[in-house]
């Protein structure tokens, strides 16, 4: 028999064990510290008080965890699944499903709409299981990297157009008509914590946008840029341009040696990742987006 407890009703150490023992053995290491976890938390807007515990009776510590988070988008309330883990001996006993049918009704008795998740695309169980309470795969998301001097050459216009940027906070991009809210999670602008916007104008027209954030390490120097969304309005006819500009402003400068990131970037923006790709970018994870809509 499995029951559940509210991870609030934890505490912190047993919550941050029972995350890290959850996904022990994960296609990636997301293993946290007690800072790391709690900062993820906080930047991706995770509740504890309405994520879950799962306990097999008659066992005393925690087997399966859910994390979620909640937002209202466009009028309606969504939740993430921000992680589902169970630790290993009790894997492949039917736990997971149980769990995520308990999450839904958790969902519903919080007024959830839509519910959000990604999965990596090489877990196939999970996926699966996913679809099994309703999940529908929306997008494929793709994880570029790159390290090293940027060839900027790569990124010059193809004719002479200047277009007009404005730097600025992550909740600038909101109101654009073309802002895309349902994208991943972390790429929202209301997980940009510490990030930075940019808009891209025709004349007095906004055309296309970007959300990154900047790295700065121990001595201070830029170490790492990771961009989270780089949009393009729908229609244009320079919309290579558009993004080709972005992503000059985005990743100077050029000749500095670091680290840069595209972060769950939709594979249906094929033009961004084929610019990306031309200048270097290599992938270094694939993801499914999910998205169920919640019957009350």
């Amino acid at each position: 028999m499995i029951f559940y407890k509210r991870l609030s009703e934890l505490t912190m150490e047993e919550t941050v064990a029972l995350w890290n023992k959850g996904f022990e053995g994960y296609f990636v290491n997301i293993e946290l510290s007690m800072e790391k976890f709690l900062a993820r938390s906080v930047g991706e807007g995770l509740s504890l008080e309405h994520s879950l515990a799962a306990y097999e009776e008659g066992h005393p510590h925690p087997v399966g965890i859910v994390m979620n988070g909640f937002r209202v988008l466009e009028g309606k309330k969504v939740a993430w699944n921000g992680g589902t883990g169970i630790a290993p001996d009790y894997r492949g006993k039917g736990i997971g499903k149980l769990l995520m049918e308990r999450n839904l009704q958790l969902y519903r008795e919080q007024g959830v709409d839509i519910a959000l998740l990604e999965a990596i695309l090489q877990n196939e169980r999970a996926i699966k299981l996913y679809q099994s309470i309703g999940y529908r795969v929306t997008e494929n998301l793709v994880g570029m990297q790159h390290t090293g001097i940027l060839d900027a050459g790569q990124l010059q216009p193809t004719f002479p157009h200047r277009y007009a940027m404005t730097r600025g906070l992550p909740p600038e991009v909101r109101n654009l008509p073309f802002y895309r809210y349902f994208s991943a999670w972390q790429t929202q602008w209301a997980s940009m914590k510490d990030g930075e916007s940019l808009i891209i104008s025709d004349g007095n027209e906004a055309v296309g946008y970007a959300l990154f954030k900047r790295v700065f390490g121990e001595d201070g120097g830029l170490a790492t840029i990771a961009l989270y969304q780089c949009e393009a309005m729908p229609g244009r006819t320079d919309t290579a341009e558009i993004l080709k500009a972005a992503l000059r402003e985005v990743y100077a400068p050029s000749a500095l040696s670091i680290k840069r990131l595209a972060v769950n970037i939709r594979a249906s923006n094929k033009e961004l990742i084929d610019l990306l790709s031309g200048l270097g970018f290599a992938s270094y994870v694939e993801q499914v987006h999910m998205e169920l809509v919640v019957q009350i």
